[in-house]
């Protein structure tokens, strides 16, 4: 039976839109006048750029700004349909606390706008499809179904010297991991940090290695191996358990069993529990993965040197058709300034920021470490062009007498899907 499916922007609401010039006081009348709206959508040159909120306008109410100049960036995502099931991960993947999401269509035409509330006022009115895991286990207890939990070691250790920030991205390798390799129903305990699965299929021993190399290989990617940060994980079947005390019982004694063994380790609990060990510095796909990145990086650096500067940004245009992996590309003169605007690939179907030539760039690591070392891969941090994780490479170059730098942007969302794709057995 196909799976029950909603447009993106049945969800939205269709909010007025404000050209991007008008007065802060034209639209502080214009919130009067519509006084059921809280939001505006600001549109410049047929596209929406941002939103500007009630309250905004209020507070800045008698400074001589523009719509554009107080709108908020949000993300822009294109129309889609999605399955009622996975609306809850939609909150997961679109901060849509913070600010509303643009919803467009493929030629960027502006629909609506998709608010917190919205998404889970339709939530709260399908709950056969996304009854919450917790609530679920309250009443599979003494049936056959399998809870499988998974958490980190060594977290508030990487917290202290990466930031909250960081620690988002590794939840996320973590929680996407376990969504592609297994069957269930599964949640996210944020304030734990724990991915929670619901299933009917009790998990094989291979299935936790492969999710154990996936999450390596990843987290290695993006941030060596600081801490030797591993994962813990245990299964229950419930059908064994008696009550919601003996769960929590058994629950607490797993994961402190768990946290006490060295390595990645997942115990599946029963009359004769089985421990699954994984070693991440066996790995060595890793290392595959950054020689890829790095030669088809230097293939379009090459291409750069032997065409003439007014042709770059035509060059950089050509590249994503083969590495598409690539979210954006720009370049830096010798001082940091970037010399060209943000090279948006026009196949992302997220927002990307539109970073402007003249932006200074100069403190930033991937071009202070570029100028020094001449290539380099940066750790996962928070990109401004798209609200979301990615890594950056950056190379010197020199072209007729002078010198740049070449920076490329990977989001984090492709550098899951580069890991996933590279097959080679790993030594």
């Amino acid at each position: 039976m196909k799976k029950e499916e909603v447009d993106l922007a049945e969800l939205s609401i269709s909010v007025p839109t404000v050209p991007h010039d008008l007065s802060v006081k034209e639209l502080l009348d214009l919130f009067d006048e519509l006084v059921i709206y809280r939001h505006f959508t600001v549109m410049k040159r047929g596209q929406p750029i941002g939103i500007v909120t009630r309250d905004t306008v209020r507070h800045l109410a008698g400074k001589d700004l523009t719509a554009g100049d107080i709108s908020s960036l949000c993300c822009r995502v294109r129309n889609t349909s999605v399955s009622k099931e996975s609306l809850t991960g939609l909150l997961e993947l679109i901060p849509l606390e913070k600010h509303p999401a643009i919803i467009t269509d493929k030629r960027g035409n502006y629909l609506g706008i998709l608010t917190y509330d919205t998404v889970l006022h339709f939530i709260t009115h399908h709950k056969e499809f996304v009854l919450p895991v917790v609530q679920r286990i309250h009443t599979t207890i003494g049936k056959k179904e399998f809870l499988c939990i998974f958490g980190f070691k060594n977290l508030s250790k990487f917290r202290e010297v990466f930031g909250s920030e960081k620690q988002e991205s590794v939840y996320r390798i973590l929680f996407e991991d376990v969504k592609d390799l297994f069957k269930g129903d599964v949640s996210g305990i944020r304030d734990r940090a724990e991915v929670w699965i619901l299933t009917r299929e009790k998990p094989q021993k291979e299935k936790i290695k492969e999710l154990f190399r996936e999450f390596h290989r990843e987290y290695i990617l993006l941030f060596g191996e600081f801490q030797k940060l591993h994962l813990y994980g245990y299964c229950i079947d419930l059908s064994q358990v008696e009550s919601q005390e003996e769960l929590y019982r058994v629950k607490d004694e797993l994961q402190k069993r768990a946290k006490k063994i060295d390595g990645s380790v997942f115990i599946i609990h029963g009359l004769q529990p089985t421990l699954t060990l994984h070693d991440p510095s066996k790995q060595r796909l890793i290392s595959n993965i950054k020689k890829k990145i790095s030669f088809e990086f230097k293939e379009v650096l090459e291409e750069l040197r032997s065409s003439p500067k007014d042709m770059w940004e035509h060059v950089l245009y050509d590249a994503f058709e083969r590495f598409s992996y690539f979210e954006l590309f720009y370049i830096m003169g010798s001082k940091g300034l970037q010399i060209t605007n943000n090279i948006v690939n026009p196949k992302a179907d997220y927002f990307v920021a539109h970073g402007k030539k003249g932006s200074d760039r100069s403190d930033k690591p991937y071009f202070i470490r570029a100028m020094e070392e001449g290539l380099f891969i940066s750790d996962v941090y928070l990109s401004r062009a798209t609200d979301d994780f990615c890594i950056t490479i950056s190379q010197r170059f020199t072209h007729e007498g002078k010198t740049y730098v070449l920076a490329g942007d990977i989001n984090f969302r492709e550098v899951h899907r580069l890991v996933r794709s590279l097959k080679e057995p790993v030594s």
